[in-house]
């Protein structure tokens, strides 16, 4: 089982201590939200709460995940990290892939993508993007991202999105593993066929043990049969270690987490508990 520390809602100059704190005592991964902005008024329901609402409050602090990345690895040493997840469809796949490629080839083998299809009308709207047909973009953004991140020529003639041969450097040396966010359907089916792991909103082992086999029998009639593939799931509280064993059997490779109360004052008393969920649960596992 593989720890990501997950804070969706610090503010920017806590971001690279909390990174810091997880590097030095044993978390595996850090994970970043993305939110571009806040509309005053928000057409939709937001699709993880009971009552459709936002549950954070506008002026909730959200930095650019490919952003902070970079400066967060630049002052650690192991830890990875990947979004949880990137409306990619809200971005240009070539300056995406740029981007990341360029990430990776700074901080080799510790950068990967989560993504996913935002829910609010006015994110696609106001960055001139069509919502109707965010899946399918999706589908092709991660195509994009591939090609243009792999040696050689690219390529790419699709449906949304199209551009004659052209490399791109730097180029990885290896594949930037990316992972698919969302619990519907169609989210579901381009994490088992086209995505290397699924990223879960919660952990619901009831969920859990029916969603995974599922996902793992559409992998083995496609084209990412037979390749590893992760499931990360983000828990709400502090799991124990029987807890973590539990998902584990049903075959969840990953928890993301905040250890910390979303009030909780000072950036020292984050890393405390950074630390304490590190010496309870991480190193017992």
């Amino acid at each position: 089982m593989k720890f990501t520390l997950f804070p969706p809602n610090v503010p920017a100059d806590q971001v690279l201590a909390l990174g810091k704190a997880a590097d030095a005592c044993g978390w595996d991964s850090m994970a970043l939200p993305d939110c571009v902005f806040h509309p005053e008024k928000v057409t939709g329901e937001y699709p993880y709460s009971e009552d459709g609402l936002r549950h954070w409050k506008p002026d909730m602090p959200f930095v650019d995940p490919y952003t902070a990345i970079p400066a967060i690895a630049a002052v650690t040493e192991r830890l990875s990290f990947f979004s949880a997840v990137l409306k990619a469809v809200l971005r240009q796949p070539l300056l995406l892939a740029k981007a990341l490629g360029t990430a990776e080839a700074m901080f080799p083998g510790r950068i990967a993508l989560g993504v996913g299809t935002s829910w609010m009308l006015e994110e696609f709207k106001w960055l001139n993007e069509d919502m109707p047909s965010r899946g399918a973009r999706l589908d092709e953004i991660m195509e994009i991202v591939r090609r243009c991140l792999s040696p050689g020529w690219a390529e790419f003639h699709g449906k949304y999105y199209d551009f004659d041969r052209l490399i791109m450097s730097p180029v990885p040396e290896r594949a930037i593993p990316i992972y698919v966010g969302g619990h519907a359907k169609p989210a579901l089916r381009r994490a088992a066929t086209l995505g290397d792991g699924w990223i879960a909103a919660f952990g619901d082992p009831d969920e859990l043990r029916t969603v995974i086999p599922q996902m793992r029998e559409m992998r083995g009639d496609s084209v990412m049969a037979g390749k590893p593939f992760e499931v990360i799931t983000c828990a709400m509280d502090w799991p124990d270690t029987d807890h973590v064993r539990r998902l584990e059997d049903l075959g969840v490779t990953g928890i993301a987490l905040q250890p910390f109360a979303a009030d909780t004052p000072t950036i020292e008393a984050k890393c405390e508990a950074v630390v304490r969920f590190a010496e309870e649960v991480v190193h017992r596992c």
